[in-house]
């Protein structure tokens, strides 16, 4: 009798531990799916470091004909993955053209596409293209411009100051083509010229 009732006891026992560890795993397993669940809908942060960085570089785009159309330098470029964009600090841009003198543009800060065919400049921005044969000297200041090199398009929206030769140009806004020749400055134009000589 006493047999029975100890294998009764027993029976029951396992039965009970049966029950508390199919309940553990049910458990474990639906924390996991839960987790799952979660992991799936939580949206991925997005990486806002740089991931690499180049120190003392040189950038050299070639025309088709490979020959080189411009030249970009800085003593330190930063890529960000997130827009696929650069900042460069120091930047140099250098016009590179047979037809014309070289054209150097120099800022404190740029910013750049991932193939460079849009720069922004910040801070004491300056362009310098030497005298030629046919066109003066000329230097522009301001503290932001944008370029487009491979369409020879340099604009701001912001104050711009221009001499050329003698001649000085002051205005808010500018729109400039290389390849065309256009000039335009936008709004509050004024000059500083001084008399010709006289005959």
């Amino acid at each position: 009798m006493k047999d029975r009732r100890a294998s009764a006891n027993r029976f029951h026992l396992w039965v009970i531990l049966a029950i508390v560890m199919m309940l553990a795993l049910g458990s474990f397993w639906l924390l996991d799916v839960i987790r799952r669940g979660m992991d799936d809908t939580t949206p991925e942060a997005k990486r806002t470091e740089p991931d690499y960085y180049v120190e003392q570089f040189n950038f050299v785009r070639l025309a088709k004909t490979g020959q080189a159309r411009y030249h970009v330098s800085g003593t330190r470029m930063v890529h960000y993955p997130q827009n696929d964009s650069f900042e460069i600090n120091r930047p140099v841009m250098k016009g590179l053209s047979d037809k014309r003198p070289t054209t150097t543009i120099v800022a404190d800060r740029a910013v750049s596409n991932s193939d460079m065919s849009e720069v922004q400049l910040f801070g004491n921005v300056k362009i310098d293209r030497p005298a030629s044969p046919t066109s003066q000297h000329i230097q522009l200041t301001s503290d932001h411009l944008v370029v487009l090199p491979d369409e020879d398009v340099m604009k701001t929206n912001r104050p711009v100051k221009l001499i050329s030769g003698v001649n000085v140009l002051t205005g808010v806004g500018m729109f400039a083509n290389q390849a065309t020749g256009e000039f335009n400055l936008t709004s509050r134009v004024n000059g500083v010229l001084p008399p010709r000589a006289a005959p």
